[in-house]
């Protein structure tokens, strides 16, 4: 895929690539965390985001979180769903000891991990990861910036969308997947945990910055905070 020259997202990929040069030393790699709630757009804007930057010459790395889900015997462990899912969902341990803390202490990471099937619940899939010093990191995902994780972001992203609108996405992206009774989830278990995550750790102040995805091909920058 490449990014077409109308794409509305190009000034924003361009004000994050000012601040990677700005940040980024020539002996480490860098960690963009993107992160946003259930149906925010983080895995398009995250793809979109390494277009760019491969057509800017840099080596990039995407890790996204959902290829770390854990057993639904895990998953699902445990009477409250909210709890579930905002802390069983995904092995946290197996990014940050296979790839988050090896990148941080600017090791090479050239390694193949095994990915969970959701559909047969076995670890019958695996994914390359590969490293260096020169990569630039994508890790998109929802609840990044807790603090098991947060410590390993080198730049945080959150793209901020309305609940009524992940709910509309959802409507159209998953009922036709999971039936009308997907609804019942993210009133009861997705958009509560959201609620949980935005109150616990308030991205909004946390990231370095906030993009209004609501209209996802037309995102605007809602507040800046690097330095």
């Amino acid at each position: 895929m490449f990014i077409k020259i109308f794409d509305r997202r190009i000034p924003i990929f361009r004000r994050i690539l000012k601040d990677i040069k700005g940040r980024k030393t020539h002996d480490k790699p860098f960690v963009i965390g993107i992160n946003g709630i259930d149906n925010s757009g983080k895995t398009e804007f995250a793809k979109g985001l390494e277009d760019f930057l491969k057509e800017e010459n840099y080596k990039t790395q995407l890790i996204e979180l959902d290829d770390f889900h854990n057993l639904k015997k895990i998953r699902y462990s445990g009477n409250n769903e909210i709890d579930c899912y905002y802390n069983n969902s995904f092995n946290i341990e197996t990014i940050i000891n296979e790839l988050l803390k090896p990148i941080h202490e600017d090791k090479e990471v050239n390694v193949n991990i095994k990915i969970l099937d959701l559909c047969s619940d076995k670890y019958i899939k695996s994914k390359k990861y590969s490293v260096d010093k020169d990569t630039i990191v994508l890790l998109e995902g929802v609840f990044l910036f807790r603090k098991e994780l947060v410590y390993y972001i080198n730049y945080k992203i959150f793209l901020d969308v309305p609940f009524k609108e992940s709910k509309k996405r959802a409507r159209y992206r998953d009922i036709s997947r999971f039936g009308k009774e997907i609804m019942q989830r993210y009133d009861n278990k997705y958009l509560p945990a959201q609620r949980k995550y935005l109150k616990e750790f308030s991205p909004l102040k946390i990231a370095d910055l906030v993009i209004n995805n609501t209209n996802w091909e037309y995102p605007v920058i809602e507040n800046y905070s690097f330095d």
